[in-house]
């Protein structure tokens, strides 16, 4: 198995990208802590870990608050004796705002969510990693970290493509830095994907039939195809590979 004896803590780990490294990790050998801000889908899918013979834990956290995410770091290292893979999944876009946020307000949460939700969970875990000997950090960015959006999708001000050029930024900024120490720091660029973050796009037929086309493949990705690399990236495979953007889109950004 590709990560046995590894642990890992996986944000967002209840649903889309997190859900399906949850349990891709699990089946191959890594004693995983699902950490979502839903509980009961975080439960959901550790019980699916369990019952198949795998090691996991559930955990329910905010990641911008500093006490829950040492909290759920903790916790894994009590748990399962150490930290070696943090996967910064859980993710917000525009879209999904509070009814009632105004602009402003929608910019900052899907910054503080997206941004600090990546930078806080890395800070903390890597203490840990540390004491384990080296690590694999995996952040979720976006095609839209790398290029502009599309006019039919935005206005220029999107939170969203703004937030994942940081990530971006906070990968190859903090590979540098770890490089030395056994930890490598790589970020994922997915195009659209079935998951929750498109579901209101997908319920528009023009949307969908216009996504589809922007990819090269003519289709969007799934959930596992992304877990996968990011598997590759977790795994001892990767060994010499940190500080990269790596694009799981179709071929969206080759165009």
């Amino acid at each position: 198995m590709r990560l046995e004896n590894k642990i890992a803590l996986i944000t967002g780990g209840g649903s889309g990208i997190g859900e399906a490294s949850s349990e891709l990790f699990a089946r191959e050998g890594a004693a995983v802590g699902v950490c979502d801000l839903n509980a009961d889908t975080a439960n959901a899918v550790v019980e699916r870990i369990n019952a198949a013979g795998g090691k996991a834990i559930g955990l329910q956290a905010d990641v911008t608050n500093r006490a829950d995410v040492e909290r759920v770091v903790g916790s894994v290292v009590d748990e399962f004796g150490g930290l070696s893979i943090l996967v910064n999944s859980a993710g917000v876009s525009d879209r999904a705002a509070p009814a009632d946020y105004d602009v402003d307000q929608t910019w900052q949460w899907v910054m503080d969510v997206n941004v600090k939700g990546t930078l806080l969970p890395t800070r903390i875990a890597l203490e840990a990693m540390r004491n384990s000997g080296g690590g694999s950090i995996i952040n979720l960015s976006s095609i839209y970290g790398l290029v502009g959006r599309t006019e039919w999708l935005g206005d220029g001000f999107s939170a969203y493509a703004h937030s994942k050029g940081a990530v971006l930024q906070i990968t190859r900024d903090l590979a540098v830095k770890t490089a030395r120490e056994g930890i490598r720091v790589n970020a994922l660029c997915p195009g659209f994907a079935h998951t929750n973050l498109t579901t209101g796009l997908r319920q528009n037929p023009e949307l969908l039939a216009r996504m589809e086309e922007a990819h090269p493949m003519g289709r969007l990705g799934e959930a596992s195809e992304i877990a996968n690399c990011a598997l590759f990236l977790a795994s001892d495979e990767s060994s010499f590979v940190t500080g990269i953007a790596l694009s799981v889109d179709g071929g969206y950004t080759a165009q």
